[in-house]
């Protein structure tokens, strides 16, 4: 068995690669930018790596045509900062490179796609608990280029019968993460590891921030099982290990760090952007119904 993984030299698809590879999985990988040797978490040296853009659909098709591989894992996009600074960039690439995934699995007769959304395709009233049928109102450019992105999957899984499924995944937390064009939720990982490092660092949510949060471990495993699993009913499926708020964060990292110099100073642009997540309580029954999957962490294990 093999898959292609796009943004595979990205934050996400590091920690995929190492699943994939302790399943057996031959992994592929494409990236418009390559792996970096001075990154303390690297891809599986067993990985091949191949440099493309998803903008470019001909690269994709090239690449996905390259061998017969059982899946897509659809990685590569523009987070939360990056599309709201520049919109057209986000849609070209969020939207866009989503249609040249989905064309290159089509053309290449890859049978499966599994695409890594977001819960920021929930709005601020949302009803709780957060399932996956709820009322769709996003507020942010990430949020609705991605819930356009699953919208464009699930029709070709109507018109051509490409078997998509998506992880609408909760903040990503973990060791060494980076968000080149910007996260609104970078202070989920970088209050406990700036601590940890014995580091100062200026919190750029305001001390109501909150969020579901999902271990870099957790995601890996649950687009890995999305990529593998006979079948995949609702197609749709939240992800998340726990809730976190900011101030909770503090604490853990205060009582571990005693000296931990953690101030909260807000960013005026992404402060409000994270605020709309604090009440939101993200069922995933159906991901542990359908799929066998749940959070192996927890807010304290992580």
């Amino acid at each position: 068995m093999a898959v292609l993984v796009t943004g595979g030299a990205g934050y996400i698809g590091r920690w995929l690669a190492r699943e994939f590879v302790a399943r057996g999985v031959d992994v592929v990988a494409i990236d418009r930018v390559a792996p970096d040797p001075s990154q303390q978490l690297q891809l599986p040296a067993d990985v091949e790596f191949i440099s493309g853009d998803v903008g470019d659909r001909g690269a994709l098709v090239k690449a996905a045509s390259s061998r017969s591989f059982s899946a897509i894992v659809h990685l590569a996009g523009i987070v939360t900062m990056g599309c709201e600074r520049d919109p057209d960039l986000g849609m070209r690439v969020n939207l866009g490179g989503t249609h040249n995934a989905l064309e290159a699995a089509r053309l290449a007769g890859i049978p499966r796609f599994v695409f890594a959304s977001t819960i920021s395709v929930y709005g601020p009233n949302v009803p709780q608990p957060i399932v996956e049928s709820v009322p769709i109102e996003p507020m942010s450019w990430y949020g609705q280029s991605k819930i356009m992105a699953e919208h464009l999957g699930l029709y070709y899984q109507r018109r051509y019968g490409v078997d998509f499924r998506a992880a609408r995944l909760a903040a990503i937390v973990g060791p060494f993460r980076v968000a080149a064009s910007g996260s609104a939720t970078m202070y989920t990982s970088q209050i406990i590891e700036r601590a940890a490092l014995g580091q100062p660092y200026e919190i750029d949510v305001d001390e109501g921030a909150a969020t579901p949060i999902c271990y870099a471990r957790d995601a890996a495993r649950a687009l890995a099982t999305l990529a593998t699993v006979e079948s995949a009913p609702s197609r749709v499926y939240n992800i998340g290990t726990c809730r976190a708020s900011a101030v909770e964060l503090v604490a853990i990292a205060k009582r571990l760090v005693p000296g931990a110099q953690l101030t909260f100073k807000p960013d005026p642009q992404l402060a409000p952007i994270a605020r709309i997540s604090w009440p939101w309580n993200l069922s995933i029954e159906a991901a542990e119904r359908e799929l066998g999957w749940k959070p192996a962490y927890s807010l304290e294990t992580m």
